[in-house]
């Protein structure tokens, strides 16, 4: 890896060298020294001028958006744009911000005062249309006169080039004060980086702001992230399978991704998912195939900025076609294309949400309302053994890691008992169901006292529904009966079909659920299965 200096201070590029990747990394390397050499003529013109050099700017920006949107077009990775995207607009501000500091108090630099990048920007995630969001910090109670000219100078070059500035001026003892009020900001500031301006000024405030916002606020921030969590899915969807997913905010999407690593800093102190691996929070298999989803909502949302020219989050069915069809699904008819993506779609999103979920329980944390706080202080109630599983805390834990090994069809009896005392799997179980998952071959599906168990399972009136997606979430339902696997985020673009083929049977079923737990009469509530089997329950209780 080399880099290049991107101006006269120290704000670096980093270059990957021709060897990474073997043809990618070359193809990568390749762009990446386009870039270098677009940015050294960029500087040295920039350099030559004496007055702000907006058009040269605008050429600038205009020239590494085009070659953004191509590199997007040709396959670039949602990662590699939005950080390319941001170094570009580091370029620039940091060019900008020198520039209108020699103006104001002829002098290359001016103590007391930084710009940092926050939220998406200083996690370097800019997408096509991503607000810029900056922060003037200063040191002082009030920015001085200079500070003032210097920070509208910059914000009208800014609007001038036609970026969608979100912004603040604070002191640095204001900062931690609002932080400490405002939870949304305090998130937006644990991600921030400098762009410009005193180092030591930024140094000062990213200690404070660790010493005064950060420790000992652990317990209080991570119970209001998990509330936040839980307010997303009320507002857009606790489903993964919307018909018109929000991207950003809806269950499985980037939010969530985002939240596993905000809780990390104040759970771990760290933002790393290779930490949360290495403390046995995440397996490595499921920290990959978040990256890998991750990246490709990323792409996605890339291609919906660039088919809407605006900022958009909300994937509508218009659109859907339109994404299928630039990101290049081959299928000849445009409604097989967009049922094809959106297959694709529903399994990177299910696989954020049933991950993120695993990785709170883990860390013991819930997104339940009445355990919103009590998750933090849980006092342990007493143990009960039944029948080779532990119950405690209303969830069932296995005894020991072989349970499953020495008698696999243990694993239907434990959804079963989940069943009968409403209980939930513990961390530990749900774990070891999904590693064990090969023991479900045809000697399972055949076997008559596991398919006793599972009529039982659906002859109970009322408690269907919760077991089955508990099967379904853990990637059991659809190995013990193969037809429904087939079914997963299997997308149908017709009037009976809001959601997916397995969330819409799943849904039905929840729904017939709710009206054997209802006191409204309904001749559906007179349907018997006449799979009950009183004797397993009298074994299995």
């Amino acid at each position: 890896m080399k880099t290049i200096s991107t101006s006269q201070s120290d704000h670096l590029v980093q270059i990957p060298s021709p060897q990474e990747s073997g043809s990618e990394g070359s193809q990568r390397s390749h762009k990446d020294r386009m870039f270098a050499q677009a940015v050294k003529d960029f500087l040295d013109s920039v350099r030559e001028a004496k007055e702000i050099p907006l058009k040269l700017f605008q050429r600038f920006q205009k020239s590494q958006e085009q070659r953004l949107k191509r590199w997007h077009a040709s396959g670039g990775s949602g990662r590699e744009i939005v950080q390319r995207r941001s170094d570009f607009i580091d370029i620039l501000f940091k060019e900008i911000f020198d520039l209108v500091v020699k103006q104001v108090v002829e002098k290359p630099t001016l103590k007391g005062i930084c710009v940092g990048a926050f939220g998406g920007y200083g996690r370097r995630e800019m997408n096509p249309f991503s607000d810029v969001d900056i922060m003037f910090i200063h040191k002082e109670e009030q920015p001085t006169p200079a500070m003032e000219k210097i920070i509208s100078s910059i914000l009208m070059v800014l609007w001038d080039l036609g970026f969608k500035v979100g912004h603040a001026t604070r002191s640095i003892g204001d900062s931690i004060e609002h932080a400490n009020k405002e939870m949304l900001s305090k998130t937006a500031m644990l991600e921030c980086r400098i762009l410009a301006g005193d180092k030591e000024t930024f140094k000062s405030f990213k200690e404070k702001f660790k010493k005064h916002c950060v420790l000992g606020h652990e317990k209080k921030y991570i119970a209001w992230r998990l509330e936040n969590l839980q307010y997303l899915r009320e507002k857009f969807g606790k489903s993964v399978f919307m018909q018109e997913p929000n991207i950003k905010s809806g269950s499985g999407g980037l939010r969530d991704y985002q939240n596993i690593l905000w809780i990390a800093i104040f759970k771990v102190g760290t933002a790393s998912l290779c930490r949360l691996v290495e403390l046995k929070f995440l397996r490595e298999s499921e920290r990959k195939k978040l990256e890998n989803s991750y990246d490709f909502l990323l792409r996605v949302r890339n291609e919906m900025h660039y088919q809407e020219g605006r900022a958009n989050d909300q994937l509508t069915l218009l659109l859907q076609g339109k994404v299928a069809t630039a990101l290049g699904y081959p299928q000849r008819h445009i409604i097989r294309r967009s049922e094809a993506f959106m297959k694709d779609y529903y399994e990177r999103t299910r696989d954020i949400f049933l991950i993120t979920s695993a990785v709170l329980g883990r860390m013991k944390l819930t997104t339940k309302k009445s355990h919103l706080l009590g998750c933090l202080f849980q006092r342990k109630k007493k143990k009960e053994l039944v029948d080779g599983f532990l119950i405690q805390d209303k969830m069932l834990f296995p005894v020991e890691k072989e349970n499953f090994s020495k008698d696999p069809f243990r694993m239907m009896q434990a959804f079963y008992l989940a069943q009968l005392r409403s209980l939930d799997f513990s961390p530990e179980l749900s774990d070891l169901i999904k590693r064990r998952l090969k023991l479900v071959d045809r000697t399972f599906q055949y076997s008559k006292e596991v398919r006793g168990i599972f009529l039982a399972i659906l002859a109970r009136k009322g408690e269907v529904g919760r077991i089955l997606r508990m099967m379904h979430d853990l990637g059991f339902l659809g190995k013990y009966l193969p037809e429904f696997g087939a079914l997963t985020c299997l997308v149908q673009h017709e009037f009976y079909h809001r959601y997916t083929a397995d969330e819409h049977t799943l849904v039905c079923i929840e729904k017939i659920d709710n009206l054997f737990n209802t006191n409204v009469s309904s001749p559906y509530r007179r349907v018997n299965s006449g799979f009950y089997d009183s004797s397993y329950v009298k074994k299995a209780g």
